[in-house]
């Protein structure tokens, strides 16, 4: 499993707010890249944002290892927890978001919604 920095987000990332925040990732594994992240450092969190491009048990073999490499990424850098956020496009919540989440031993999922409203 590969942890790849990149100089520029991956195109499902590229409409992140704020983007000059994220440190964007390429998580690769045996066959290629799987997913791709985004983290934010703050005070006691790495924010962390996932976009999986393909799915299957490899792939969740492959990003189980990844989410330890990214414990200790948070550890080393004193925070105390990843905070795992999803921006999903529309008016309704992805359902298989908090299964997904508990696959790697996130807890306390939330929804949170958000609204922009765009000044020209």
């Amino acid at each position: 499993m590969a942890i790849i920095a990149l100089a520029q987000p991956h195109p499902a990332l590229a409409t992140l707010h704020e983007s000059w925040r994220f440190r964007f990732y390429s998580l690769s594994g045996k066959d290629g890249e799987y997913a791709a992240a985004a983290l934010a450092e703050h005070e006691d969190a790495l924010e962390l944002h996932l976009e999986v491009l393909r799915f299957g048990p490899a792939t969740v073999r492959a990003l189980r290892a990844d989410v330890e490499e990214l414990k200790d990424m948070a550890r080393r850098l004193g925070k105390t927890r990843i905070v795992g956020l999803r921006v999903e496009p529309g008016g309704q919540a992805d359902p298989r978001w908090p299964k997904f989440t508990r696959l790697f031993g996130f807890t306390g999922q939330q929804v949170l919604q958000a609204a922009e409203l765009r000044l020209d």
